[in-house]
């Protein structure tokens, strides 16, 4: 039996989505009874197939040098790293990193078995990025696994801790308060011909709040009717949500895959997101959203549509899309099947 383990800089959940995706994917595994770990031990070696995850920090360096001691076979999860979009925004970080790509970088990619994209949109953006660019590319996805617990129970577990959404027309922003997610225009879309019945649901950690979430929230002063911060919502509670939304909304200027777009088309909520969100064409394909530009007028565009019921359209390929392109079950198999053909 092939033997996998996973190098990931961190296991602390807080750090962000690699350490949720990196997770998954263990647990993943081990539903199809393959031996599988998690390590965030910098001085790795050994005799497992390796799947790093990551750019930059040991994991991806590590299992390039494990290769070089022991001819072990690796591969490299870049979860976005390579989006030209820190290029654009952080130049003189960019600078450092492509000296470092010329140094190290750049061969542990040339040597990997494969890097692997979760979407084909992050495959052709990674080509833009850095150079040269040497890499065997395989596109193995992402996603999660079937939603878990009860809808009824977690929708009602939502209301009566927010009972201000009952029977109303939700709109469900879930994740974090960062400049590139797009939320200030996402508010000031909403807040445009606000109709009686509909809420926009802001779920997302606040406890420390920057300049920009203060900004935020000052955006939303007197709009209480219209707008709820729930703060952070966490297993039943965020099911919750994800079940009672009438849609999900990602307007971000910049999302390498969107994990929570697969969580709502897992329980067949439609999503609306920018065509920055890479998933985009998974969706667009399938008919389980609506995609519109990364600007103010593309996020307008998106709102106008969710008010007028166009999403609505979209439910009966939901559930679908998730099952065909979204489940973390065929990330495994691809990954699997990859290094097993590689023995071959």
């Amino acid at each position: 039996m092939t033997k996998f383990v996973h190098l990931t800089h961190s296991l602390d959940f807080k750090t962000g989505g690699v350490v949720e995706a990196v997770n998954r994917l263990n647990e993943e595994f081990s539903k199809a009874n393959m031996s599988s770990a998690i390590t965030a031990e910098p001085n790795y070696s050994g005799r497992e197939s390796v799947i790093a995850h990551g750019l930059w920090q040991w994991p991806s360096y590590r299992a390039w040098k494990n290769f070089k001691k022991t001819g072990v076979s690796y591969v490299v999860f870049p979860h976005g790293m390579l989006d030209p979009w820190f290029k654009r925004t952080y130049p003189i970080k960019h600078l450092k990193k492509q000296i470092y790509w010329w140094l190290v970088q750049g061969k542990i990619m040339r040597d990997a078995l494969a890097v692997c994209f979760t979407t084909e949109e992050e495959r052709l953006l990674a080509q833009k990025t850095f150079t040269p660019y040497q890499c065997k590319e395989v596109v193995t996805g992402l996603g999660v696994a079937e939603p878990p617990g009860e809808a009824e129970q977690q929708v009602e577990l939502l209301h009566n801790q927010l009972p201000q959404l009952k029977k109303k027309r939700v709109l469900l922003y879930l994740g974090r308060f960062h400049p590139k997610k797009g939320v200030d225009m996402l508010i000031g879309s909403f807040l445009k011909d606000c109709r009686e019945d509909d809420i926009l649901l802001l779920a997302g950690p606040t406890e420390k709040q920057d300049s920009f979430l203060k900004g935020l929230i000052k955006q939303t002063d007197g709009k209480e009717n219209q707008i709820v911060w729930s703060g952070m919502l966490e297993g039943d509670l965020k099911w919750g949500a994800l079940r009672a939304a009438d849609s999900l909304i990602l307007p971000s200027h910049q999302e390498n895959f969107g994990m929570v777009i697969a969580e709502a088309l897992s329980v067949g909520t439609p999503v609306l997101l920018t065509d920055k969100v890479n998933l985009w064409r998974e969706v667009v394909d399938s008919k389980a959203g609506i995609v519109a530009n990364d600007d103010q007028a593309g996020i307008d565009q998106l709102v106008k549509k969710w008010r007028a019921g166009d999403s609505r359209f979209c439910v009966e390929n939901t559930i679908s899309c998730f099952r065909e392109k979204l489940h973390i079950s065929k990330t495994v198999d691809n990954i699997i099947s990859f290094f097993q053909e590689s023995k071959a």
